[in-house]
């Protein structure tokens, strides 16, 4: 009889058990973004970068120093500044890296006159009539998200 009433008051205990947690935490939405570089399918893959940062963000800081030849305390400090979202970091360092200039001069440029957004700060950077190297961007790119296995549409 004492285990029928144990088992009794288990029961409704057991079946009010919380449902485990899920192992995958949900990565924060990212706040709106638009790196108006002029180029649709590299301002499309920043975009996407800012989602990716946000739930990896030591793979992409690595990315960034290991690949794009950037200290990774800087480019993690770059990214805990307001009005640099990790799209923007990346672009910045990727723009230094294909025009050959340190990734610090290309955002010393943006701070100076971000006017133009991203293509108005490349076209500068690159300058007076060269082209901004659209071409080697989007390899810089893509070399990141096959690094990261993540498919690019």
């Amino acid at each position: 009889m004492a285990l029928a009433v144990l088992l009794a008051l288990a029961a409704p205990a057991h079946a009010q058990a919380p449902a485990p947690a899920s192992s995958t935490p949900a990565a924060p939405a990212p706040p709106p973004y638009d790196a108006d570089t002029g180029d649709a399918w590299i301002d499309a893959r920043l975009e996407d970068l800012n989602a990716y940062a946000l739930r990896y963000p030591d793979a992409f800081a690595d990315e960034i120093a290991r690949y794009l030849d950037v200290p990774r305390g800087y480019v993690v400090a770059l990214g805990q500044q307001p009005g640099w979202a990790p799209g923007d970091v990346y672009f910045a360092c990727a723009l230094g890296k294909v025009l050959a200039q340190p990734c610090r001069a290309v955002v010393r440029a943006r701070a100076r006159d971000a006017d133009g957004g991203w293509q108005g700060v490349a076209r500068r950077v690159a300058g007076a009539g060269k082209p901004v190297p659209t071409r080697a961007l989007r390899e810089l790119l893509r070399s990141s998200y096959a690094h990261w296995e993540r498919p690019l549409d």
